[in-house]
């Protein structure tokens, strides 16, 4: 109802009272009950029978009777109404001119009650296990607006779920119009008891996991959250459809995975279950016509198609992995980062075909049988955009799939070890885009004055002062009316951050203009863009990888997708009218960064490490870099440091430094080193180290014969043996035999550490290769730098060889007969056997993630077997993490 003005006047002594002298806040206001109100199409949780209101200027609202309000300074005010309707509320604020808003409820970031929440770094990273802070999707931030319905249906297309998971039933998507075990197609789409889903890789109803990897996708995405178990998914609510193609072994055929996801698009298009998503964290090295066809169809029915970018460390752009590369907008490719933001160095990447990066290493989720493991890989870094990608659904029913792909891709929290790497050159953040996708409507367009231009061709040159410039123009005032674009050019000096923050809302005479801004380089391909930064204005950031000349263009939202070489390409914009753009061009400071030794523990010296500055530098040397083992100072005497580009830098030669068991630290120091920039000579100021342990090899009491040799057991890669000459019977005409089998074309190497051990040994050694028949194929007595021996041998026939390891002085031994040679030197001695790749494993897909804990002795299994000809035969898909332990 509404208050008139006769009631009004009749009790103006107390109006007086409630007008101009708003009491004060009692203490029992506080103890205000929360309702859930409708406002503005959206459920929110506000003060029950609370309003804040803006007056205008130097004027004081007229409350009700029975109302009371309260100022809140600058004009605004909070006035409670006991009992009143929403809709009468609003009835009065337009009576009075006066605008009103529900006093919504702010809490700390929701945190569920989850046990193993703690474990979770990338929803919410405090350092918990090592890493950064915030270097997270800022899930809790996200909560606080919403955390998922299970309205809303994404499909998990991988090895199956494990359904009946504690953390998960809750959250498995049921065919409301199918009768569980009748075997009968009650819904009649072709799928007989699709209760859960299908399993296209056995073609039968049941979808369970039967491997593991499914699962822990489905629990990032939707492990049940705040119930007082196990883990939390990016939604505590969401229905997980389980389309199991890949079998027990990890890999299917491409056929399954084009049914299933043409499973999930029937089931959206013709029976009405709201599958907003995808998930794919599976791929491989060709292209297909069919599988391609099959997203964009799903893509056209209003589903996302998350694909995980693939675990090769290559770049995507020149190297395709598809479904990642598949050229649709339905999909959002994505690379993985750790929990120090960095990308992760398995990740494969793309500036152009990688779209954003997520959490992918040493993520905690949900395994089959009631269990919880750590996985890695891009495999993990993908559900947690489709997790996002269902969030979003839940927060806007109404968003289109575009309008989601739109919000995860324009909020995304800048990393700048991403630019260059992925297209947004961030990570997605969960707060920023529900915020983004549930912002209101813009307000009509304003005129607008002054056009500065329209193409790369024609831009406007941006004048740096002291490396800023404020430039203001008005998007609508051209040619092209609402499709109006501004593009400014700026020359900056490679590694050089170049910052637009547009003002249009946030003016001091407010424009109506919603921004949006992108970078572009000379050709008109897009580098960085922004929509939304903290409200409607936009704010872009980009690295330049090049010195050169870059292109900012603006525009409004809705015309984000014009040619920037040809002027009125675009869309008609949703709005109009003036801004200001403020130019920045920074120069950081290099930064420098000790690539992470792997594995790590590990039983082998390291030989060479690897540091990847951000900028080319010039300076570096050996005496920038010290290194401790078990804090005491270690040599690096015989270590050398060499670049190619100037910006990775490797420091070799240390096998001798890095031999003996203990904790090594190594430190590129930084004060006062001479290490400088090559562009513009500013100096590396920060210290970088890295660190790893290196456990006692395993000691093998090795045979004195070819029949009684040690058998290495690795077909490729490294092993270190420990031994010592000396200890058989043979005293010290002792020998130590090892057996392994090669292929044709395959190398050897055998590097033995003796004197250079820690501490020293008495061995003088010697090396020798023998065939099956006792031949003396090859021999080494020292490296040329110490006494130690080294020798490389390349087997011409496949085959077993032998390694015999001596004193100097016992040389010309039988390896057939123990005991046949002469006295030699004795002592300890470390050996690093190392094994080229044959010809048959370099031709098989590998694993490029893992699964954290354990590694099998051949790494040569699952990810992207679709191969080079996978059109010419039946192919082969696999999931994007495998099993091989990271160190």
């Amino acid at each position: 109802m509404r208050w008139s003005r006769p009631a009004i006047c009749r009790r103006r002594s107390r109006l007086r009272a409630e007008v101009l002298e708003p009491r004060r806040l009692l203490a029992a206001d506080l103890s205000f009950g929360t309702r859930q109100i409708t406002w503005l199409g959206e459920s929110v949780a506000a003060r029950a029978d609370a309003w804040i209101v803006t007056a205008r200027p130097a004027a004081t609202p007229r409350v009700n009777p029975g109302w009371s309000s309260r100022p809140l300074g600058e004009g605004m005010f909070a006035v409670t109404a006991p009992g009143v309707s929403t809709a009468d509320v609003v009835s009065w604020a337009a009576a009075n001119a006066v605008s009103v808003e529900p006093d919504r409820i702010i809490t700390r970031a929701a945190l569920p009650n989850d046990p193993s929440f703690s474990r979770l770094w990338g929803l919410h990273n405090t350092g918990q296990v090592r890493g950064v802070t915030d270097a997270d999707i800022d899930a809790p931030e996200a909560w606080d607006t919403n955390t998922g319905s299970r309205s809303v249906v994404v499909g998990v297309i991988d090895t199956g779920i494990d359904y009946n998971h504690p953390d998960l039933a809750a959250n498995m998507w049921r065919n409301p119009r199918e009768v569980a075990g009748d075997r009968l197609d009650n819904d009649g789409n072709g799928f007989v008891d699709d209760v859960y889903g299908w399993d296209f890789a056995n073609n039968d109803a049941d979808p369970f996991d039967d491997e593991g990897h499914g699962t822990h996708v489905a629990g990032t995405i939707g492990a049940v959250g705040n119930n007082g178990v196990g883990v939390a998914g990016v939604n505590w609510q969401v229905s997980l459809m389980a389309l199991k193609f890949l079998g027990a072994d990890g890999s299917g055929t491409t056929s399954a995975a084009i049914a299933a996801l043409n499973y999930a698009t029937l089931m959206r298009r013709s029976y009405g279950v709201n599958v907003v998503a995808t998930n794919n964290s599976w791929g491989g090295g060709g292209a297909s016509t069919a599988l391609t066809n099959a997203i964009v169809s799903g893509g056209s029915a209003g589903i996302l198609c998350i694909a995980a970018a693939g675990n090769e460390s290559t770049n995507n752009d020149a190297t395709p992995s598809y479904p990642a590369n598949v050229n649709s907008d339905a999909v959002i490719s994505v690379a993985a980062i750790d929990s120090y933001n960095l990308l992760a160095v398995y990740s494969n990447y793309g500036a152009t075909t990688v779209d954003v990066a997520a959490p992918g290493s040493s993520i905690y989720s949900t395994t089959p049988n009631n269990t919880y493991s750590s996985f890695s890989g891009t495999s993990m870094a993908a559900p947690h955009v489709a997790g996002l990608a269902a969030l979003l659904a839940a927060a806007k029913p109404q968003a289109t799939a575009q309008q989601i792909r739109a919000a995860i891709l324009s909020t995304t929290t800048p990393v700048s070890g991403l630019a260059g790497k992925v297209a947004t050159g961030g990570v997605v953040n969960a707060a920023a885009a529900v915020s983004a996708i549930s912002g209101s409507q813009p307000p009509p367009p304003p005129s607008g004055a002054g056009e500065p231009n329209d193409s790369v061709a024609t831009a406007t040159a941006a004048p740096l002062v002291s490396g800023s410039a404020t430039l203001s123009g008005t998007i609508g005032d051209g040619a092209y009316g609402s499709a109006d674009v501004d593009i400014y050019s700026v020359t900056v000096g490679v590694g050089s951050v170049l910052t637009v923050d547009i003002d249009a809302a946030s003016l001091a005479i407010s424009s109506s203009l919603d921004s949006f801004v992108r970078v572009f380089n000379a050709s008109g391909s897009q580098l960085a863009f922004n929509d939304d930064s903290g409200g409607r204005d936009s704010l872009v950031s980009y690295t330049a990888t090049a010195a050169g000349t870059y292109y900012v263009g603006i525009s409004s939202y809705g015309n984000t997708s014009y040619t920037a070489v040809m002027a009125g390409t675009g869309k008609a914009g949703s709005t109009t009218g003036n801004y200001t753009a403020k130019f920045k061009v920074a120069v950081p400071a290099p930064t420098a960064d000790v690539v992470d030794v792997s594995p790590d523990p590990r039983t082998t010296a390291v030989s060479a490490i690897v540091v990847q500055f951000s900028r080319a530098v010039s300076g570096v040397d050996v005496a920038d870099f010290s290194l401790t083992r078990s804090g005491a100072t270690a040599s690096l005497a015989r270590a050398t440091v060499t670049t190619t580009d100037n910006v990775r830098w490797t420091l070799a030669g240390l096998d001798a430094a890095t031999a003996s068991a203990g904790t090594y630290v190594l430190t590129l120091n930084a004060a006062g080193r001479g290490i400088v920039a090559v562009a513009d000579g500013t100096a590396l100021i920060a210290a970088a180290s890295d660190s790893w342990t290196t456990q006692a090899a395993a000691l093998v009491d090795a045979g004195d014969t070819l029949a009684a040799a040690a058998n290495l057991g690795i077909t490729s890669g490294d092993v270190r043996l420990s031994g010592r000459i000396g200890d058989g019977s043979s005293g010290s005409r002792d020998v130590d035999i090892y057996r392994i089998t090669l292929a044709a074309g395959q190398s050897l190497t055998a590097d033995i550490d003796a004197k250079t051990l820690s501490g020293g040994s008495t061995l003088d050694s010697y090396l020798r290769v023998f065939d099956a028949s006792g031949r003396q194929l090859a021999a080494n007595d020292d490296d040329g730098a110490t006494y130690d021996s080294r020798l490389v041998y390349q087997a011409g026939v496949g085959g077993t060889y032998f390694v015999g390891v001596s004193g100097y002085g016992n040389t010309v031994y039988s390896p057939t007969r123990a005991g046949s040679g002469r006295s030699g030197s004795t002592g300890v001695y470390q050996v690093a056997f190392s094994l080229t790749a044959s010809a048959a494993s370099r031709a098989t897909a590998r694993v490029a993630g893992f699964r954290d804990g354990w590694r099998p002795v051949s790494a040569d299994a699952a990810f992207a077997a679709y191969g080079a000809n996978w059109m010419a035969a039946l192919p082969v898909a696999t999931r994007q993490n495998g099993r091989t332990r990271r160190g």
